[in-house]
């Protein structure tokens, strides 16, 4: 890391404490200027797509053979980081039983409805008819199996010329980028003023214990799953883990966006732990889009959480097929509209729960403050990935 960069980060974590400080405090500051939080994270975007679909194409090109190796290493560890995620957080969660005696009596109901989860159009989403209206869209699932079938396609017609230019454009995009990350520090002290400043206190005290948990949960599987690992296997310590992802984290936390954290995530791969271009072209936009370490925790907390409070036995049946469901659910998300509110309610509709409008009301009420746990995991989860996955690249 520059001087630079370690300067902007430290700058970043004030901005960040500032922000959520000044929030509580001056919340009409914050609705003035809230479009700045806005404009930042679509700048984000916009330059995630691009970078993601050169950073992919090049990966894949460079070794075609390697690249179709290193998809399946990374879809099997995420498979598996997921379901170890999700069983270690339900143990918590399992003995505080935070769902007893938890009633709702009013509030607004959740009137959205759940997502179709037909084979068919999971895969009519996931294999789009028309590109450049996933890119329209910003559907990046679709764009990422593009580009990386292009890839390994023009390295077998041998297209130097196309590989050159696209190599090009992936040097032009990061230096746009980095423009863009310059801003960060101003990004994160808006969005984390509104965020602080939206939210009553009435909301909070009803769904405290909720939150907590949630918070919890994400803490204890970033602890155990993200950093144990690298620190037993790579010898990264928790220190120096925090402090090379700080930047990556904050992002996380602040927008509630991967995709938006992306080129952070990235950057940290490649300039703060040496993973190779080949390895991060692959795990960290795929792992994006497919790998949420946090949709674990959040399913694990959801599920157990309403059996609680209806009074529902978890039979180690049905804690399995809970697991399933989250992993289906976690392959899909990038083809549900409306986020990770639309996947709980299509999660407990599989579970078969009566009546959770009203305690839908209040978890939509209350994402935000779960989303920004469950976003920073799935960054975390998206840098040990790759961690794992180059150290496994070097060995073989």
């Amino acid at each position: 890391m520059t001087k630079l960069a370690k300067i902007e980060s430290w700058i970043t974590l004030g901005c960040f404490f500032a922000g959520a400080g000044l929030g509580l405090l001056w919340p009409a500051l914050f609705a003035q200027i809230g479009f700045i939080g806005d404009v930042y994270v679509d700048l984000l975007k916009l330059m995630a797509l691009p970078i993601v679909l050169c950073t992919v194409f090049n990966a894949a090109s460079r070794g075609a053979r390697s690249a179709s190796r290193t998809l399946l290493k990374a879809l099997v560890l995420f498979v598996l980081l997921f379901a170890v995620s999700f069983a270690l957080s339900a143990i918590p969660f399992s003995i505080l039983s935070p769902g007893t005696g938890f009633t709702l009596s009013e509030g607004e109901p959740w009137s959205g409805t759940v997502a179709d989860l037909s084979v068919g159009g999971f895969f009519r989403t996931v294999f789009s008819a028309n590109v450049f209206a996933s890119l329209g869209s910003g559907a990046m699932l679709p764009c990422i199996l593009f580009a990386f079938v292009m890839g390994i396609a023009a390295e077998k017609v041998k297209a130097a010329r196309v590989i050159a230019l696209i190599g090009e454009l992936e040097s032009v995009f990061a230096r746009m980028l980095s423009f863009v990350l310059h801003l960060t520090p101003l990004g994160v002290f808006v969005l984390m003023g509104r965020c602080t400043s939206g939210f009553g206190a009435d909301a909070l005290k009803k769904a405290l214990s909720y939150v907590l948990c949630a918070w919890g949960g994400c803490l204890l599987v970033l602890l155990l799953v993200m950093i144990l690992p690298l620190w037993l296997i790579l010898r990264v310590d928790p220190f120096t883990y925090f402090r090379k992802t700080g930047r990556a984290l904050l992002t996380a936390l602040s927008t509630c966006s991967s995709a938006a954290t992306l080129p952070e995530t990235l950057r940290t791969c490649r300039e703060e732990f040496g993973v190779s271009e080949h390895v991060t072209g692959v795990v960290a936009p795929l792992g994006c889009t497919v790998h949420m370490c946090g949709g674990a925790v959040s399913f694990a907390l959801l599920g157990l959480f309403v059996m609680q409070m209806t009074g529902r036995p978890v039979t180690i049946g049905l804690f399995l097929l809970m697991l399933l469901f989250a992993e289906v659910l976690n392959s899909a998300a990038p083809g549900i509209p409306g986020g990770g509110i639309v996947l709980g309610a299509t999660f407990l509709s599989l579970l078969g729960v009566p009546d959770a409008g009203l305690f839908l009301g209040m978890y939509a009420g209350i994402y935000r403050l779960l989303d920004m746990s469950y976003t920073t995991l799935n960054v975390a989860g998206d840098v040990t990935a790759a961690l794992l996955i180059n150290r496994w690249e070097q060995q073989a």
